[in-house]
């Protein structure tokens, strides 16, 4: 296999990591098929492969709206893995619970940081009401205790 038959590319993933990969240009010819069109490696010149060609991860967006979904219009889209792809970008895989769409978007350090407020006011408030249902229910069971107690109806063979 000769130089011209492939190159060498760097690739760039959105973590930072670079790895050098071998490109193939054409199919690889055999031995047999180089000869019988009168090629041999022994006759080609020796190229300098190109320097490798740098792939990088697209550049962050700011999107105030990335915890809205695009196809229902729900605001309760939460992220479900999230990596860094840049020094100010994060690259989310974002899930509506409504619909079940997932995309992945690509954020700059501010939307993501807005993002992370509006999921923790989010977060709060389901918390609050969680309180106030489960104390709702807590308050309806002691009235149905306290008046099953007044009419007699708990016996001592109950426990």
């Amino acid at each position: 296999m000769s130089r011209e038959d492939y190159r060498i590319e760097l690739f760039v993933f959105p973590d930072g990591s670079e790895v050098e990969m071998i490109v193939f240009d054409r199919p690889a010819r055999t031995a047999s098929a180089r000869s019988a069109s009168g090629r041999t490696g022994a006759s080609r010149q020796t190229k300098v492969a190109p320097p490798p060609c740098r792939v990088q991860a697209p550049p962050p967006s700011e999107d105030p709206d990335a915890g809205r979904c695009p196809a229902c219009g729900s605001a309760l889209v939460y992220p479900v893995d999230w990596e860094r792809s840049g020094p100010a970008a994060w690259s989310l895989l974002l899930r509506c619970p409504d619909c079940e769409t997932r995309r992945t978007v690509t954020l700059g350090r501010e939307s993501v940081e807005h993002l992370n407020r509006e999921l923790y006011r989010s977060a709060q408030a389901l918390a609050r009401e969680a309180d106030r249902v489960a104390r709702r229910n807590f308050e309806d069971d002691v009235d149905r205790i306290v008046a099953a107690l007044r009419a007699d109806l708990i016996l001592p063979m109950d426990f």
